[in-house]
């Protein structure tokens, strides 16, 4: 994962802050009704969000995948675990890369800290591939009401994607 800060190298042109600023602007000018957005740049928004989403999603899985991991350790171990700290969303903004270059793309807090929480549950095994993918597109859905979108995307498809190579498999 890239961090945001090493944008400065990549986009010399603007700042990482206005990058990100235009970003939620785009976001928040799209959702509003009385806009007359095109589809086609609501689209290119909803499919942002989508991929957004999905690494939001990974993030929250490998993030609880290392703090569960560490937490292993130091039990195994008989040491404290009281000052490990567990994974939290750190920003709505993820870095995205496309036919044009490198963006900047934006999801509502409240929406970016549900799929990241999805994402810890799920490497937790609290939630199966399902249940998770119902969840997320759940929440997806959210973003495309928000955004006037009528087509229908499907997100976390990597979950089950594997799944159904084996139900065919086992189907021969």
């Amino acid at each position: 994962m890239v961090s945001i800060p090493f944008l400065k190298n990549i986009l010399p042109k603007k700042s990482v802050e206005e990058l990100k600023q235009k970003s939620r602007l785009d976001y928040e000018s799209a959702t509003e009704r009385t806009n007359k957005m095109s589809l086609g740049f609501r689209l290119r928004l909803a499919n942002r969000a989508k991929v957004n989403l999905e690494k939001t999603f990974l993030d929250g899985a490998k993030l609880t995948e290392k703090y569960e991991s560490l937490k292993e350790i130091r039990l195994a171990q008989q040491e404290p675990i009281d000052d490990l700290i567990e994974p939290k969303l750190d920003e709505p903004y993820k870095l995205l890369e496309t036919d044009s270059g490198t963006i900047i793309s934006f999801i509502p807090e409240e929406y970016a800290k549900e799929i990241f929480e999805l994402g810890c549950s799920y490497q937790k095994c609290l939630l199966d591939e399902d249940k998770s993918t119902l969840v997320a597109q759940g929440i997806f859905e959210k973003i495309c009401v928000e955004l006037r979108i009528n087509k229908e995307i499907s997100v976390l498809e990597f979950l089950t994607s594997g799944k159904n190579i084996e139900q065919s498999n086992e189907d021969d």
